[in-house]
Parts: C-alpha cells; sequence; structure tokens
C-alpha cells in the first residue's frame, strides 16, 4: 500500500511555491494540458520550461513512471524551478540549462514534447523543430501554444501613432520588426512544422484579456516590467524615451478614461501535432 503521507511537506518550504503558476502561462499552459496525451512510462520534453510550468505539473501528472525533461537557458528561472522541484520531493524530473537548437538527447527518445510559448523565444524556430524531430520518437505528439501578432494590438496601435506623428520611419520598421520575431504568422509555423516532418493533427486559436485601471498602472505592472518594457523602450533613441514614453502614456490613459480600463488582449494559438 503506498505511503501517502512520505512526502510530509513542510508549510514553511512549500509557502513560496504554491504560486508556480505565472500569470503570463496560466491561459496558455492550462489549454495545453487539455490536450496532451498522458500514459504510463512516458518520456517528455518541456522547452522553455521558464519557472516549471508545465514540466512540474506533468511530471506531478504522470508519476514516477514517466520523466521529464525541462530545457531552460535563463538561469534565474531555472534555479527557481528546481528548487519548487526540490520542495515538492519530484523524482521524476530535471531541469537542465540548454537551448532547443541543440538538444542533448538520442534520436527518438520522446514520447511527448511540449512548449508553453517558448517556440517564441528561440533563435532558430526551423533549426528547433528539426531537433524535436529528431529525438521524438514516431508518433510522438508535439504541442505547444504561441501568442499572435495580434498581441496587445489597443497598445501597439497606439504606440504606431506616436512614431507616425513624430515621422520615425526607422523606428516604426523596429517595432514591425519586434513584433513578427516574437510571434510569427501561423502559416509560417504551418510550413516549417511540416518541412520538419510533423504532421498538424489540429490548431486551436483562442484569447484571454490583460485589464488595467490605466496605462500607467500596466506600465508598472511586474509582468510587463520583466516580460515587455525593455523591448518596447529600444525600439525608439534612448535620447527620446522620455519625451515618446510620456505621449504614448498620455495617449493610452486618454483611452482608459473614456472606457474604464484599459485592456489587452491576447490571442494565441495551440498547435497539435505529430512525429510521421
Amino acid at each position: 500500500m503506498p505511503n501517502y503521507f512520505k512526502k510530509n511537506f513542510d508549510s514553511n518550504n512549500i509557502i513560496p511555491f504554491i504560486d508556480e503558476l505565472p500569470l503570463w502561462s496560466a491561459p496558455f499552459g492550462l489549454k495545453l494540458l487539455d490536450i496532451i496525451k498522458m500514459r504510463k512510462g512516458m518520456n517528455v520534453l518541456d522547452i522553455g520550461s521558464g519557472l516549471g510550468f508545465p514540466a512540474i505539473e506533468i511530471a506531478m501528472r504522470l508519476g514516477d513512471t514517466s520523466k521529464v525533461w525541462g530545457i531552460e537557458p535563463w538561469t534565474e528561472a531555472r534555479e527557481r524551478a528546481n528548487e519548487k522541484i526540490k520542495a515538492l520531493a519530484l523524482q521524476n524530473i530535471e531541469i537542465i540549462d540548454r537551448v532547443a537548437e541543440g538538444l542533448p538527447f538520442e534520436a527518438d527518445y520522446f514520447d511527448l514534447i511540449v512548449s508553453n510559448n517558448g517556440i517564441n523565444n528561440v533563435q532558430d524556430i526551423t533549426k528547433t523543430f528539426k531537433e524535436c524531430h529528431r529525438t521524438a520518437k514516431t508518433g510522438c505528439q508535439f504541442v505547444f501554444t504561441m501568442n499572435l501578432d495580434g498581441s496587445m494590438h489597443e497598445f501597439y496601435s497606439v504606440y504606431f501613432d506616436v512614431l507616425k506623428k513624430h515621422d520615425m520611419k526607422d523606428e516604426t520598421e523596429k517595432l514591425n520588426k519586434h513584433i513578427y520575431d516574437k510571434r510569427k504568422p501561423i502559416v509560417e509555423m504551418e510550413k516549417w512544422l511540416t518541412e520538419s516532418g510533423f504532421f498538424i493533427n489540429n490548431i486551436i486559436t483562442d484569447s484571454f484579456k490583460l485589464r488595467y485601471i490605466d496605462a500607467t498602472t500596466m506600465f508598472n505592472h511586474f509582468l510587463i516590467q520583466i516580460g515587455f518594457i525593455e523591448s518596447w523602450l529600444k525600439v525608439v533613441p534612448e535620447n527620446k524615451v522620455n519625451e515618446l514614453f510620456n505621449e504614448l502614456e498620455e495617449n493610452l490613459n486618454r483611452n482608459a478614461d473614456e472606457f474604464g480600463e484599459l485592456v489587452m488582449t491576447i490571442p494565441y494559438s495551440i498547435f497539435d501535432c505529430f512525429k510521421v
């Protein structure tokens, strides 16, 4: 009979990790968890495991007959994830320092590969897909989520208007490139997946909203601070940042006053594929 009390969690140790589901990852990842097919004895890879979601959740759901690997080059996030793994006394998961373009695994190894909005951040998507195909067993399910190029259009449309007002054509192109680099069109993803040897079973599109009382609170929110603001600021020359972002904030705040809040829409897709 299993000893269900063997871990004996200490509340002082576990409390810091109860919020293991990051705000940004949650809407994408919960959909991903609905789609993955689980069975005993699986080898699983999570690309861009970040703070540990969904890799840790998948490891807990699959149990000790399976092994979950997470790859994450961000040192601080990887260390945080490994602290959670230790606190949760999990034996079937490892988070390692690797990038998706060069997976340190043998061919035909994985039964399931996932990535929760991590494919957006790799340096070379086509090389990543080829590495996923190489390390996947025939029939391996490959499920990943990605936010789309219409993400936060309420913000970007005002940003483009400000750049246009100041006749900043080069900066407009930089902003367009930033959006494309992080959020590839679905048709391009389909092409690269097919060329890499994956069959696309289904593509599901959905969206969620991030709501703020105004632009001032949005710019100061931790998610925007750690994930977005730096790349937004880099679009314009340093000596123009204060002027342009003051104007951008004022314009967004006027919109928020008119509608009672500032809403950022995040459209995203879930790709459900398998290796043929």
